[in-house]
């Protein structure tokens, strides 16, 4: 039987956040929010997680890429709105009350 985690895993018993972020390849803000958003505390709370919790997360790799660095996206998968574009469609909004109310 194959495995498809990357073999390149350090051989250690425990990593610290940097390290596991490092083979993730993701940023230990967007893997906080990843675990947040997913429900889901990985490791033992703090910066020590197992060679078992390294195995895990690389199989579960594909689905850190809206929290990675430089993703394009927000983690509900859609692109971050500027403040303009806010400002735009509330006054979109409040020129299609006026219209209904006068």
């Amino acid at each position: 039987m194959t495995n498809n985690v990357d073999l390149t895993i350090p051989a250690k018993r425990y990593f610290t956040l940097d390290e596991l972020c490092r083979l993730l390849q993701i940023e230990p803000e967007g893997f906080a929010r990843w675990q947040h958003d997913h429900g889901v505390v990985v490791g033992y709370g703090g910066e020590r997680y197992t060679r078992l919790d390294v195995v895990k997360l690389l199989k579960l790799k594909s689905t850190f890429a809206p929290y990675a660095e430089g993703a394009e996206s927000g983690s509900d998968g859609n692109r971050p709105v500027t403040v303009q574009e806010i400002g735009d469609g509330l006054k979109e909004l409040l020129a299609d009350l006026d219209k209904e109310l006068c």
